[in-house]
């Protein structure tokens, strides 16, 4: 039988009722049928997901992602990291309408700290080569940039999810402290995020 996509949950609900009634279920595995999220009572929510604009899709599939699938690209970088050459670099409000306009989050809550930086991509990815440097509040093995650059660092000052983070905007210049990985596309490192800026002596 053909089952439209609008009633498969209401069916899955009258199977677990019949479930309930029918069957002398120990307590706990009963209490564990019905806590089952809904995703694994049909397909409704996988059909319901093709419904909606692509956008939207992408948006939801990005919050309830568990992680990144794919390798960083190019394009990520350039979207979230590297400013919009078009937009004056200054503000007190330049971090909190970047941040929301560009949708950097974790699951919708607020990054404690987020770089911006003024330059091209190649500059990031010539860091990548550059000096060595001991990577901030963590073990791990950084690179600097071989350039002294334009950036912004954003810290949060209240608000815990998305919208309500506000930030701290702090524009500076220095050597930009960009983690990397190796890209097998293109036999090279390549940039996947700005950590710090450190300032010159």
């Amino acid at each position: 039988m053909k089952v439209l996509p609008g009633t498969i949950s209401s069916l899955s609900r009258e199977r677990m009722k019949s479930l309930v009634t029918n069957y002398p279920w120990p307590l706990p595995l009963l209490l564990l049928l019905l806590l089952l999220p809904p995703r694994l009572q049909g397909d409704y929510w996988d059909h319901y997901e093709y419904e909606v604009d692509p956008e939207t899709r992408d948006y939801i599939r990005e919050l309830h992602s568990t992680g990144p699938t794919q390798p960083p690209t190019k394009e990520r970088l350039r979207e979230k990291i590297i400013a919009e050459p078009q937009r004056p670099f200054y503000g007190d409000d330049y971090c909190d309408s970047e941040i929301k306009s560009k949708n950097i989050h974790h699951r919708l809550l607020c990054y404690p700290e987020h770089y911006f930086v003024k330059v091209d991509y190649q500059v990031l990815k010539d860091a990548c080569h550059g000096r060595r440097v001991r990577c901030k509040n963590g073990p791990g093995v950084c690179r600097r940039s071989t350039d002294v650059i334009s950036g912004v660092r954003c810290t949060l000052l209240s608000g815990k999810r998305m919208p309500y983070c506000l930030y701290e905007s702090s524009f500076t210049r220095g050597y930009a402290v960009v983690t990397c990985q190796w890209d097998n596309d293109s036999n090279d490192f390549i940039p996947n995020n700005v950590l710090d800026m450190l300032v010159p002596n």
